[in-house]
């Protein structure tokens, strides 16, 4: 069946997300998600320009189509590659429509029959972490994430005590571990939050806790540093969220920056991009564990790549919303899509059903008017910026 020239270019913020949907003459329409969470609006700005590039060109040329917005004008940066991701994931959508297939058998078909998935737990407060995991090990996950032992309550100052925020941290690590048991694995999430000694410290007192990873222990700026600390922790760090460049990426596995890699579909180029990291982590022997805590339509797009790429170590499935405070056991987000799997036992069934398997609600667009997210950052006692 051939493919029919694109039409229409949609940027579509709903609540804090950013869809396209991605329209071909013959009346075929993909969707895609952006990345850039906290920059939705310049990100909106890029995929209106990449629209009218796209617009009468055939859609089936989508790695033509990515080297041309990628390269053009020399510049790149989150904004551009995010709007790049969306686009990426609605052709590839577009194309598994027109064939009829899953985007998975597209990119080689699966290697799994199933996909593990960690839940997010959340929590302003100790007890109020260690019963999110509780609920989370009660629905059948065998691995929870987004566990912060700092905690998320963004509206208390930071401590000024290195020795009482590392020692309270400490114990909740390991009071959560006592709770849940070794049968759940423990995926430790610091969101930057440390300085390069303090993470290397933290990571030690933490050791016998057996965590699967310690997520971006500091800020990732810098990977000579997020080297140094991996070399210094005996437990293995991951990260990637905020990386988009595969070159990035390839220094982070040449350093030993990672033991794992946490690239996101919505920011490194779609499933494009994505494909050409994990080929690029596997050949350092490196797993990725792909970043998500957007909409479905990122979850169903992390799920077809999780199923194709044989080097996955786990799958993150948002059961938590960032800055809404909202806490649950099930995917959240499933009012704005069409049709979803859901987990069983802490896993999930491959996606079915052609492309994503997956499209925008009629009532997406009228219930779920765009949220912004407004600039604010977690505040030091001394009235310094900390990282959330």
């Amino acid at each position: 069946m051939q493919s029919s020239p694109i039409r229409r270019v949609e940027p579509l913020p709903i609540d804090k997300y950013l869809f396209v949907e991605i329209e071909t003459d013959d009346g075929l329409v993909g969707v895609g998600e952006a990345g850039a969470w906290a920059h939705i609006e310049a990100t909106a700005a890029a995929i209106e320009k990449f629209g009218r590039y796209l617009v009468g060109k055939d859609a089936d040329r989508i790695t033509h189509h990515w080297d041309c917005l990628h390269r053009f004008g020399s510049y790149d940066g989150a904004v551009i590659m995010a709007a790049i991701s969306a686009i990426d994931i609605a052709l590839w959508d577009l194309k598994g429509k027109r064939l009829d297939r899953p985007v998975f058998s597209l990119l080689g078909g699966a290697v799994r029959d199933k996909i593990r998935l960690y839940g997010q737990a959340r929590g302003n407060t100790a007890e109020a972490l260690i019963q999110s995991c509780l609920a989370l090990r009660d629905a059948g996950y065998t691995a929870i994430g987004h566990i912060n032992p700092f905690l998320d309550d963004a509206s208390t100052p930071v401590s000024s005590s290195f020795a009482r925020a590392m020692e309270d941290a400490t114990a909740l690590v390991f009071a959560i571990r006592e709770a849940v048991g070794f049968d759940v694995d423990l995926c430790i999430d610091v969101h930057r939050r440390l300085m390069p000694a303090q993470a290397i410290a933290f990571g030690h007192a933490i050791r016998d806790a057996h965590p699967l990873f310690y997520e971006d222990p500091i800020r990732p700026d810098s990977i000579d540093a997020m080297a140094r600390v991996q070399a210094a922790v005996p437990v293995p760090v991951a990260t990637g969220e905020r990386v988009y460049s595969l070159d990035d990426f390839r220094q982070l596995c040449i350093s030993g920056g990672a033991s794992y890699l946490r690239p996101c579909i919505g920011l490194c180029g779609g499933f494009t991009g994505m494909m050409r990291l994990a080929a690029l982590a596997q050949a350092f022997d490196i797993a990725v564990i792909p970043h998500n805590t957007f909409s479905p339509v990122a979850t169903m797009a992390s799920l077809h790549l999780s199923a194709a790429v044989p080097n996955l170590l786990i799958c993150e499935y948002p059961t938590s919303l960032y800055l809404d405070g909202v806490c649950s056991t099930d995917l959240v987000g499933r009012e704005l899509v069409t049709a979803l799997p859901c987990q069983e036992g802490g896993y999930i069934a491959l996606p079915s059903g052609p492309g994503l398997g997956v499209g925008l609600s009629d009532k997406a667009r009228g219930r779920f008017p765009k949220k912004p997210i407004e600039i604010a950052m977690r505040q030091h006692f001394d009235g310094s910026n900390v990282e959330h």
